[in-house]
């Protein structure tokens, strides 16, 4: 981790920490202690605290008695529930946004996908996850529905780590991110609603089917055959 500067301490270290979380360098489940955090990240344990309550505010940390703070780890109903309701919120977005978009919206989604892109090719998958959820954001915000995007804001962090959960769990996230965005955003572009609610359901979807067939499998092979002497890499 990066020494944070003495200006701004809590809400860098929030920034520091969320994306920590959602490059899987701490996983889930991973303690969190403020000692540790204060002598990575160069500041007081006060900062520190108060950044693990703002993460834990936005459904990525968790704090037990007598256990310390942690980060979530989601479980097979929370993945489900996410993927429901955010199935129900993008369709709203989308359908808003489709009414509100401009050719500068369009640019600025396009240059995202560019970026995914531009991760891809150079081996940076760790920062896919959030370029998914900035792609998403945006249209949240042309829909311009404040209640629609405080909803997703409740969230969109626990989504983003649930993408983290795919893009790790299932291998072809990489592969699929920019092709699917692609094709949303051309959707988008030429205002076929129709089209564009099918896919949206689609590309939700989609991800938590292959995200649960791959844990389903994986509890398969961890309860009736040992564990192999090194982690398979394919996905399900």
């Amino acid at each position: 981790m990066e020494i944070l500067n003495r200006t701004g301490l809590a809400g860098a270290a929030v920034a520091g920490l969320r994306e920590e979380i959602l490059e899987g360098r701490l996983v889930q489940g991973q303690r969190l202690s403020e000692v540790n955090l204060s002598s990575s990240l160069g500041v007081s344990r006060a900062p520190i605290r108060e950044a693990l309550f703002h993460l834990e505010q936005e459904g990525l940390v968790v704090s037990l008695p007598y256990k310390g703070a942690s980060v979530v780890t989601l479980s097979p109903q929370d993945f489900l529930e996410l993927s429901t309701l955010r199935t129900s919120l993008e369709k709203l977005a989308w359908a808003r946004a489709l009414e509100r978009r401009t050719q500068a919206d369009v640019r600025a989604m396009k240059v995202i996908i560019d970026e995914m892109r531009h991760a891809v090719e150079n081996g940076h998958q760790e920062k896919l996850v959030r370029l998914d959820l900035d792609f998403h954001e945006h249209v949240f915000l042309v829909a311009d529905h404040s209640r629609l995007h405080a909803a997703w804001q409740a969230i969109k962090w626990q989504v983003a780590l649930y993408l983290l959960t795919r893009r790790i769990q299932v291998d072809d996230y990489h592969s699929i991110i920019v092709p699917e965005h692609t094709e949303l955003l051309e959707l988008l572009s030429s205002g076929e609603a129709e089209a564009l609610d099918a896919t949206i359901d689609l590309h939700i979807r989609s991800a938590y089917e292959r995200l649960s067939t791959r844990q389903v499998n994986s509890s398969v092979i961890t309860t009736s055959t040992p564990a192999p002497s090194s982690p398979s890499n394919t996905g399900g």
